[in-house]
């Protein structure tokens, strides 16, 4: 019957218009990084591209022109293929639930644990959470943190 194949062929243009449509919304920002992750979850350190959403934001790291790593946060906290709830991912990467945004926080430069230990610096601030023997430093494009206690480390550098 005619009417019932146009009806499949609107609905496959309109869902395949959703799906694009999706995954076509353009970053609000995107940065070219130096990534260094030292995690029991994941060992890292190739160049990669930090692409900020509206709602989320998508690490993409690449190692002789292949891409080896895709961390996505939007709600979950996904890794190539393997997707977490985000205390489930930082037990797992931090060795510490800590709070569900610190991730995303340290890839955008932002404060953790609401500026707790907080600084200025000529450049930035800096945060030492000694409890947690956490040093947080962010200065211009660039964003280290160190976990001396559960041995982490998340070091972006902006190439420019």
């Amino acid at each position: 019957d005619m009417r019932s194949e146009i009806s499949k062929f609107t609905f496959l243009i309109g869902a395949a218009a959703l799906i694009l449509g999706c995954a076509n919304t353009p970053p609000t920002a995107s940065k070219t990084v130096q990534v260094t992750i030292l995690s029991p979850m994941m060992k890292i350190n190739d160049v990669g591209f930090l692409h900020v959403y509206k709602k989320g934001l998508n690490l993409q790291i690449y190692s002789s022109g292949l891409n080896t790593a895709n961390i996505k946060i939007s709600g979950q906290i996904c890794v190539n293929r393997g997707c977490f709830a985000p205390s489930e991912f930082n037990k797992k990467f931090f060795l510490a639930e800590h709070y569900d945004e610190i991730l995303s926080d340290i890839l955008q430069g932002r404060e953790i644990f609401n500026g707790a230990g907080l600084s200025k610096t000529a450049c930035g601030f800096e945060q030492n959470i000694s409890a947690n023997l956490i040093k947080y430093e962010v200065c211009g494009g660039d964003a280290k943190f160190s976990d001396a206690k559960n041995r982490v480390k998340v070091i972006l550098k902006e190439l420019k």
